[in-house]
């Protein structure tokens, strides 16, 4: 078995172009399925992925079901139904054992967004007179402005900006594809401001290197800061804003592209912003608030009793 997953992982990273984290999660998943089929008997270690059976693999997700979560589970089972899919596909096997097995159901929970309000609270929150604080103003206005991955946005480099367009080229974190994401004002003048006026200031205390690092954001050694570094520096503002949930550079993410869709935006360009390869994946962000839905429906509803307080806000609304 184990020269078909080197081989697989190897396909994975020279033709997909996975990142390693991913190919190494895959590593790690196919290695426990080995573990648990060796065991007991149920194979032995001279026998290759064609002695694997559709039983042995739903016996092998409900012994999953019975220790980990169902995302963890369904994860595990999507890692197989690859692998015997590349397999079947390279001729190794004839048949794919993994195709109909069913993966455990998924209870979709709709992602934390932040208010519009709750978002100008942490913008506030950084010190104006440091450049710490004009870094960290700057962070938090990319993260939202542009609805960048975590990794994506520790990569960013100087030669990714472009100031006249008002874009910035980043590197996806899934499947290592570049794509362009759009900035705002509010954003580009945070951004301009860090970079030209401030930057300089925390790029004075690298040691000295006869190559300054290119990366945007830079900690207070002057060298690249850390995606650690800034989940941690993300989560510490939205706790000093009274946040009610804890604040993560992907809950701005989800914000951002929650605000884009309630605004009007179409779903397939927010696809594309986010970088998405499906449009599955983007339409989660479809949820719309409550208030949101009695608005719309107050002011276009022919009869709207329904509602009569809100309808009579709406209608002095669109009066004024």
């Amino acid at each position: 078995m184990q020269p078909h997953i080197a081989d697989f992982l190897a396909y994975l990273r020279d033709i997909k172009n996975y990142s390693p984290h991913t190919i190494r999660s895959y590593s790690l998943d196919l290695e426990q399925f080995c573990a648990w089929i060796y065991s007991e008997d149920r194979l032995k270690p001279s026998q290759g992925p064609e002695k694997v059976t559709y039983n042995l693999i739903r016996r092998y997700v409900a012994h999953l079901g019975a220790r980990y979560e169902k995302s963890s589970s369904s994860r595990k089972l999507s890692v197989l139904k690859a692998f015997w899919k590349w397999l079947e596909r390279e001729g190794r096997v004839l048949t794919n054992p993994a195709a109909a097995v069913v993966a455990p159901k998924i209870a979709r929970n709709l992602p934390n967004v932040l208010e519009l309000r709750e978002i100008e609270q942490m913008l506030e929150l950084p010190d104006a007179r440091s450049p710490l604080g004009r870094r960290d103003r700057a962070l938090l206005e990319w993260l939202y402005s542009s609805g960048a991955r975590l990794s994506e946005t520790a990569a960013l480099n100087l030669e990714d900006l472009d100031w006249k367009k008002g874009e910035a080229r980043i590197e996806s974190g899934k499947g290592g594809k570049a794509r362009l994401v759009l900035l705002g004002e509010p954003c580009l003048d945070a951004l301009r401001a860090y970079v030209e006026d401030w930057r300089g200031e925390l790029l004075k205390r690298a040691k000295r290197d006869p190559k300054p690092t290119q990366a945007v954001w830079i900690n207070g050694r002057g060298t690249r800061l850390s995606p650690n570094a800034i989940y941690v520096l993300v989560r510490d503002y939205g706790r000093a804003a009274g946040i009610r949930f804890e604040v993560t550079p992907h809950v701005l993410r989800h914000s951002f592209a929650t605000h884009l869709l309630e605004g009007g935006a179409d779903l397939r360009v927010v696809q594309e912003l986010l970088g998405h390869k499906s449009l599955s994946a983007t339409q989660i962000y479809t949820r719309v608030s409550t208030s949101q839905l009695q608005k719309v429906y107050a002011a276009a509803h022919p009869r709207d009793r329904q509602f009569p307080e809100l309808s009579g806000q709406t209608k002095r609304e669109n009066a004024e």
